[in-house]
């Protein structure tokens, strides 16, 4: 399989929207929610600040993008994965695993003492995906009108201010 994982550029904006609409509108469909998921709510703008101000990666199969993760750093120790998402097509296939990995590593490269996340606790599949990956839950709000876990993965030994991921 012809497999690339690389940052993404102004023009990959579209697709970056298109990827994070579709898998997000599957969790939505999964989860079967009555409240609203905010990434269906995104915009062509929205997507293409996040590529320029914060780290996109894109994945590419067969030159398809079919996934794609952002990572912000909120401090000097702490980063925050959001939007992160592939397509309902070619779920489980591994390529999720790999721009998570991009993702941590890009962090870990540029400081990040612990990364975090957002995910509802109650997707189970996806809550023991994290927990295979070495993230565990420090806590969790229903701020969102759901059971909003946060899921933290340590690269250090701890000791890092989490306060600023609570605001996402």
């Amino acid at each position: 399989m012809y497999l690339a994982i690389r940052q993404a550029v102004a023009e990959d904006a579209p697709d970056v929207l298109r990827i994070t609409k579709e898998s997000f509108s599957l969790y939505q469909d999964e989860l079967n929610v009555k409240y609203e998921v905010k990434a269906l709510s995104e915009t062509i703008e929205t997507t293409l600040s996040d590529i320029v101000n914060h780290a996109v990666f894109v994945v590419e199969r067969f030159g398809e993008m079919c996934g794609s993760i952002r990572v912000k750093k909120l401090s000097d120790d702490l980063w925050y994965i959001y939007r992160f998402g592939v397509s309902p097509k070619i779920t489980n296939s591994g390529l999720g695993s790999a721009l998570l990995d991009a993702a941590v590593t890009f962090a870990q490269n540029n400081g990040a003492k612990s990364i975090a996340l957002h995910s509802n606790s109650k997707y189970y599949r996806l809550a023991r995906y994290y927990y295979g990956k070495q993230f565990y839950v420090h806590s969790t709000s229903f701020d969102r009108g759901y059971v909003r876990a946060l899921f933290v993965l340590d690269l250090t030994d701890g000791g890092v201010d989490l306060s600023p991921a609570f605001l996402q």
